[in-house]
């Protein structure tokens, strides 16, 4: 089940950075930050981690994400942090008044290349 994550997750960071260079930064935003979701679902899956529910909730992966792999193993403790500060934008971007502009735009996609990147690296490997 993971590589439809994998697929999922590389159609969505392939679509936040076509979505930035449209000057699309809300939807760039969006985009990037469930790759990095999708990523993390795809490593957790991977190591047999599942949710006690049939629904993938969003605190559910966070947790268990940073848990196991940033605090536990640490095998991705250089990414600790990413997926909830991308989250944060997110909720600016698809649930305020506020107009993403391209400077945090540009600041937010690349956290979410640096994180999706080095998980899929990491499952292909």
């Amino acid at each position: 089940m993971e590589n439809v994550y994998l697929k999922k997750s590389e159609e969505s960071i392939n679509a936040s950075k076509s979505c930035f260079e449209l000057e699309y930064y809300n939807s760039c935003i969006n985009r990037a930050y469930y790759a990095m979701f999708q990523a993390a679902v795809a490593v957790l899956f991977k190591e047999g981690f599942r949710p006690k529910s049939a629904k993938i909730g969003h605190d559910w992966v966070q947790a268990e994400f940073s848990k196991a792999f940033v605090l536990g193993t640490k095998r991705f403790a250089h990414l600790k942090g990413f997926l909830n500060l991308v989250q944060d934008v997110r909720d600016i971007a698809d649930y305020s008044d506020q107009y993403i502009e391209k400077k945090k735009a540009k600041r937010t996609l690349d956290k979410a290349v640096i994180f999706v990147e080095d998980i899929l690296k990491d499952i292909r490997k």
